[in-house]
């Protein structure tokens, strides 16, 4: 199980590697093709992806597959948000661009302020040394009007909204591309990894029931579920890549001819994935196919 892992955790931290050194010309601040503003905001949020996915990979290896999940779940998320950024018109992606990285922070940071005034208002000596990051939160009445800029409550709450996983996975599935659309289907992925942030009942007791099957199946189902994790990791940063390419007018087939590199890599996932759904749902797939044949 060590030595797969390893290699595996090996093979796409290079794959996730080469996506990324396509993509720097273009994430670079001397790149021109592109609005400076826009490159800046987009690049972050594609670097900062890129960084996380090497967490998760290394999460991998060391065989941390559900610390691994959590992280990816972000990855997700992430890379959604990327792809709605850059998608659409170019004043579409300037202001997406501003809201994202200056209006949305403007709003938390006002919320931040009411949590830590609550917080200092409690504790019997507010102005000790202790709670300066707290006090450091706080904002005027000034600095709050400014950062509110006149956008009252109703309209705060809906661009947050737009911002949002389920809101954004909406907009896919209203768009005209097939690309998009598919990407709607993230979302159950999405779903059954909040358990595990969230640390309910159903995110332990996934935890819980993996530990009570015996060894074979835990090999099984350990190799799967780390081969789904490393494939969507390879998966977004394909999609980050292409969707740059895409908005800067560049051809994609550079991602096939990368991807062609590390199949062998694909074909490990692709067989664990297989043979996960064999020891899960073997007895249903053969009472499928019985039913099948007596038809």
């Amino acid at each position: 199980m060590e030595k797969i892992l390893s290699t595996w955790a090996g093979l796409s931290s290079h794959f996730i590697g080469d996506c990324f050194d396509i993509a720097k010309p273009y994430l670079d601040k001397q790149f021109e093709g592109m609005d400076p503003y826009v490159r800046f905001v987009s690049s972050q949020l594609f670097i900062d992806c890129h960084l996380s996915s090497e967490s998760s990979v290394l999460l991998i290896r060391e065989g941390k597959e559900w610390d691994a999940d959590i992280i990816n779940r972000s990855v997700m998320e992430g890379t959604i948000k990327y792809v709605f950024l850059m998608s659409g018109e170019s004043t579409d992606v300037q202001t997406k661009a501003f809201e994202y990285w200056e209006l949305l922070p403007n709003y938390a940071a006002v919320k931040h302020h009411e949590r830590a005034s609550s917080f200092l208002s409690e504790v019997a000596n507010p102005d000790a040394p202790e709670w300066i990051p707290f006090k450091n939160l706080l904002l005027t009445e000034q600095e709050i009007d400014a950062y509110r800029n006149g956008v009252n409550r109703a309209d705060r709450k809906k661009l947050e909204q737009k911002w949002s996983f389920s809101e954004i996975t909406k907009s896919f599935n209203a768009s005209q591309s097939e690309g998009l659309r598919l990407l709607v289907h993230l979302a159950h992925g999405y779903g059954m990894s909040s358990h595990l942030i969230h640390k309910d009942g159903d995110g332990v007791g996934m935890v819980w029931e993996r530990y009570g099957r015996n060894e074979d199946e835990q090999f099984a189902v350990k190799l799967g579920h780390c081969a789904r994790i490393i494939s969507d990791i390879c998966s977004f940063s394909k999609l980050r890549l292409f969707q740059l390419l895409k908005f800067c007018n560049q051809q994609t087939d550079i991602i096939y001819k990368t991807e062609t590199r590390y199949q062998l890599l694909f074909d490990e996932l692709r067989k664990a994935g297989e043979n996960f759904t064999k020891v899960e749902y073997g007895e249903e797939l053969n009472n499928q196919v019985n039913k099948d044949a007596s038809r």
